[in-house]
């Protein structure tokens, strides 16, 4: 897999005429660190790849190739690709989806107990995000402010720097997230 985020960090870069210097400087990952994840060296954390698909004003899901689906389109499972964060165990299932004109995004989440993905930068203009967690507790820190969900709640917000943490030390959390890109401006 880090061979294929690699890949599509590097041709979004340079379909965007941009350096890594300059990617660099946009997301706050160092050249170095791009260059071995572009050569397949390295697997990007989570927090690392959403940074750098924000800088490169896509999604987590456009980085690891995956398509709106057609119009009818049955998915399993099986067939979708996860992205794994070998440092934190957490995993993400992402798809994007026809709705709103293919401007929404569904992820799913499992954070082993004690995981987090550390802080991550604002969201783009307009994106709006909700998380429903399907499993155990979670800690969302938007802004620094943290708030605490168990299986059942959710939460919605616009542009925060967030990050996801599982508080438990025994059991695992899964959740799902909902980002509408809807008002934002193309990219």
């Amino acid at each position: 897999m880090s061979d294929e985020i690699g890949a599509q960090i590097q041709r979004r870069r340079r379909e965007a005429g941009l350096s890594l210097e300059a990617l660099s400087q946009k997301s706050g990952v160092s050249p170095a660190m791009l260059s071995e994840i572009e050569r397949g060296k390295k697997n990007p954390t989570v927090k690392l790849a959403y940074q750098v698909a924000r800088a490169l004003g896509c999604t987590l899901s456009d980085l690891v190739g995956e398509e709106a689906p057609p119009f009818v389109q049955v998915q399993l499972g099986s067939s979708q690709r996860v992205f794994r964060d070998r440092e934190t165990g957490i995993s993400r299932r992402g798809q994007q989806t026809l709705l709103a004109g293919g401007r929404l995004e569904l992820a799913w989440y499992a954070l082993p107990p004690r995981a987090s993905t550390g802080e991550m930068g604002p969201n783009r203009a307009g994106l709006l995000e909700r998380i429903d967690v399907l499993e155990g507790e979670l800690v969302v820190a938007l802004n620094g402010v943290e708030h605490g969900l168990c299986a059942g709640d959710a939460i919605t917000y616009g542009v925060q720097t967030t990050e996801y943490r599982n508080p438990s030390d025994a059991l695992p959390c899964r959740f799902v997230l909902l980002s509408d890109a809807s008002r934002c401006a193309p990219s």
